[in-house]
């Protein structure tokens, strides 16, 4: 039988602390991270930013490892969920590569919400190059948490 004195000791004087994010695309406080800054308009809802992705995350000399280009259009879609107040964690992703994006080249990154059907929310992604062109495209599927 666990002593009630030992018991409150160990987990009734402790207090809950906060978690600090340090989601791996999106935090500012993850230095190692991809530190993506993302707006979401209401209006329109479509999520929109820039990012210029540095050396280190490249795959093939020059070029935007394909994992790092997966991650970004992912957070695009996600960060449309959290402004939409859905509690959601990725169910599925389908990505398109269609030409290398290159390390140290501005990238202009929009997504757009196209439904909800019961659970699962449906967004789309795109990543643009300086001079316009789709380097990638991305769909999700989201899965929101259970009440």
């Amino acid at each position: 039988m666990l002593d009630t004195r030992v018991f409150l000791a160990c987990y009734g004087g402790m207090k809950s602390v906060a978690k600090k994010n340090l989601s791996f695309a999106s935090s500012p406080d993850n230095a190692d991270g991809l530190q993506l800054k993302i707006t979401f308009d209401e209006d329109t809802l479509t999520a929109f930013g820039d990012y210029t992705c540095p050396d280190k995350y490249q795959g093939h000399p020059d070029q935007i490892h394909p994992g790092i280009i997966s991650t970004i259009l992912d957070e695009i879609m996600l960060k449309i969920n959290e402004a939409m107040n859905f509690d959601t964690s990725t169910g599925e992703l389908t990505i398109r590569f269609l030409q290398p994006a290159k390390v140290n080249e501005p990238l202009h990154l929009r997504g757009w919400f196209v439904k909800k059907n019961k659970k699962i929310i449906e967004n789309r992604a795109e990543i643009e190059n300086e001079i316009g062109k789709i380097v990638a495209r991305g769909k999700g599927k989201y899965i929101e948490a259970e009440d």
